[in-house]
């Protein structure tokens, strides 16, 4: 459902930036700090790749969504790619606010003590069409542990045509099983060696993901993990 996602995307960023307003203002919190802004080497970053008017621009939008707990590394990566591509300065603000509330949409589902990697991966299986509850559920599943490579992982499935919903399944099936980051990473190749080779992306998922239980000897359950959800999901986000 990409359009009630970005919604949900925008609506969080938000009452983020809502409820962080006061204290960026510093309006009624005297005894606060002073207010939140883009690291120094983040901006200096930015010199020379835009004018005065899209600098400020870029700066305002950086600096609210760190107030709201979004890291700014990843936006200002993002201004660069813009500036680099030649793309108008619109286009860039346009970008750089969508990812500023995939980010936030990560930040939710993730937790708030994400690393900015874990983040910039979330955001991007939001963006393929994973569900924000499969993040969550991720998260619970392996507390502790960084979960890069497995939201690496899952996006990577979805791009090679794996319906999104059969890749989440599959993905948190190993994972609660206890598979590790070097497991999951081989899963995903022989999934993409199978699909290479002219097997349907549902049709390689399933069938890897019951062959790599077996082989591991994870348990039972993860059969039929792939199959569910598999006619409807893969759909992209705009």
């Amino acid at each position: 459902m990409p359009r009630a996602t970005t919604t949900l995307r925008g609506t969080l960023l938000a009452l983020s930036l809502a409820a962080a307003a006061p204290a960026a203002a510093g309006a009624q919190a005297p005894a606060a700090g002073p207010p939140v802004t883009t690291p120094a080497w983040l901006r200096a970053r930015l010199d020379g790749r835009f004018d005065a008017r899209a600098r400020a621009a870029l700066e305002r939008v950086i600096d609210s969504a760190l107030v709201a707990g979004v890291p700014a590394e990843p936006l200002v990566d993002k201004a660069l790619e813009g500036a680099s591509k030649g793309a108008p300065t619109e286009a860039v603000l346009r970008a750089v606010r969508g990812l500023a509330g995939d980010l936030a949409a990560a930040r939710q589902a993730l937790g708030t003590g994400s690393l900015v990697g874990e983040l910039s991966a979330g955001a991007a299986a939001l963006r393929a069409g994973v569900d924000p509850g499969a993040l969550h559920s991720l998260r619970r599943d392996r507390p502790g542990q960084p979960l890069v490579v497995a939201l690496g992982v899952l996006t990577d499935l979805i791009a090679r045509g794996v319906p999104a919903e059969g890749a989440s399944n599959s993905v948190l099936a190993l994972t609660k099983a206890g598979i590790v980051d070097e497991q999951l990473v081989a899963f995903r190749r022989d999934v993409e060696r199978d699909i290479g080779v002219g097997a349907p992306p549902a049709v390689a998922l399933g069938v890897r993901t019951s062959g790599f239980a077996a082989y591991t000897g994870v348990g039972e359950g993860l059969t039929g993990a792939a199959a569910r959800g598999a006619p409807g999901g893969g759909k992209r986000r705009p």
